[in-house]
């Protein structure tokens, strides 16, 4: 039975929170976007969509509006520092017609929250949600760290990333911990060394891990990510530059020229990872989406895309259920994709960002010899593409290339 009109409060404003409001919005729901930055601002680092998410934003209409600002990449190559080929994986294996999208969070942002507004949402900058209580009927509230009070609403939608505190609020039980490795993260310009359509990796032992990202926009620019243990950024911070640029020239020799761009520190920008489990995303009139219900650590690039199929696959349940039922199915048919991507990535981390050492060794005689078999190498490729449920099975909805 198709959902009478709602009124949805969504906290957070990342992916999944302007994604589900430009749905809901247009589904003639009354949507209230709340979140705490002052202002749209352009931060984040690059990232790639994968052809799940784009299926979402061709769904939204979306995608042709996008793709004057990304890099198409066509392949992602891992080696070692000797040279040896690890990974080298090409979409045109799942199909002609299949890419990633390098593009830079602000740009993907602005493009939601445009049509967010476009649909009738409401936007609340500046607004702090500190805490949920509930009425008789279940019914959300939320209340501002100002101290004023919003709702009751029919729907509450948590966004608000790794760290929400609505979760705890929420009633469904969660376990969050933090990676104890992070990255360094510096957009350039894309200098002629890279090619504008490979995502391009090196790794020394399990400590050292780099990459170069095609991150599109009109102006070519190029993403650099250095693995990190947050430990040691506040090392890093008081440690010459020069040092740090050696340490990823000997495994990038090619980037001297993009890294003369890097002259302070301050152009460098950190980020840290969690890894939230959950065995539900919904719970009395409330759903939990992106990074608040399943972060996962960035190795295999699925955070933006898990996010915008929250979106989708909740926008789609509300729209053919009643809300108790929209809601558990929401949960239930994201259940085997969530779970097989929260396997793959806590899998495949230590490999590639830890101090087991003996598991680089490990990879680097393995990871060849699989990367040759081409059955094994085609399951690779289409875990990076997004659509995995299982290890031999892959999303019935949009391009199947299990």
């Amino acid at each position: 039975m198709p959902q009478p009109h709602l009124r949805i409060a969504i906290v957070g404003s990342g992916t999944a929170g302007p994604a589900a409001a430009i749905y809901l919005a247009r589904a003639g729901h009354g949507v209230t976007l709340f979140e705490q930055a002052p202002k749209k601002l352009p931060v984040g680092a690059g990232f790639m969509l994968q052809p799940t998410g784009m299926a979402v934003l061709h769904e939204l209409g979306l995608a042709d509006a996008l793709l004057p600002h990304i890099a198409k990449i066509s392949k992602l190559h891992c080696r070692t520092r000797s040279g040896r080929v690890l990974l080298h994986l090409p979409y045109a294996e799942l199909g002609r017609e299949l890419f990633g999208a390098g593009t830079h969070r602000a740009t993907l942002l602005d493009l939601l929250l445009d049509a967010a507004e476009a649909a009738g949402a409401e936007i609340l900058w500046n607004t702090h949600i500190a805490k949920l209580t509930r009425d008789g009927a279940q019914r959300p509230s939320l209340h501002d760290s100002n101290g004023a009070a919003h709702g009751p609403y029919d729907l509450l939608l948590i966004c608000d990333g790794a760290h929400s505190t609505l979760r705890d609020q929420s009633g469904v039980p969660a376990r969050v911990s933090r990676y104890p490795w992070g990255a360094l993260w510096f957009i350039g310009q894309r200098t002629p060394e890279f090619d504008p359509q490979v995502l391009w990796q090196c790794v020394g032992s399990t400590r050292e891990l780099t990459g170069f990202l095609p991150t599109g926009t009109r102006h070519d620019l190029l993403s650099l990510f250095w693995s990190i243990r947050l430990d040691q950024i506040e090392r890093w911070r008081n440690t010459p530059l020069a040092e740090w640029k050696r340490d990823v020239l000997a495994l990038a020799p090619q980037a001297e020229g993009f890294l003369s761009q890097i002259e302070s520190h301050a152009q460098v920008a950190t980020a840290a990872y969690h890894d939230v489990r959950m065995k539900r995303w919904h719970g009395e009139r409330v759903a939990i989406l992106g990074d608040a219900a399943h972060a996962l650590s960035p190795q295999l690039g699925q955070g933006v895309n898990l996010a915008l199929m929250d979106a989708a696959e909740l926008a789609h349940a509300l729209a053919a259920h009643s809300l108790p039922e929209a809601l558990a199915q929401y949960s239930r048919i994201r259940r085997k994709h969530l779970r097989f991507y929260q396997f793959a990535t806590r899998w495949t981390t230590p490999f590639f960002q830890s101090d087991f050492l003996p598991l680089g060794w490990l990879r680097d005689l393995a990871f060849p010899i699989i990367q040759r078999v081409p059955p094994l190498r085609r399951q690779m490729t289409a875990t990076m593409a997004g659509g995995k449920t299982g290890p031999f099975s892959s999303l019935k909805a949009g391009v199947d290339y299990s």
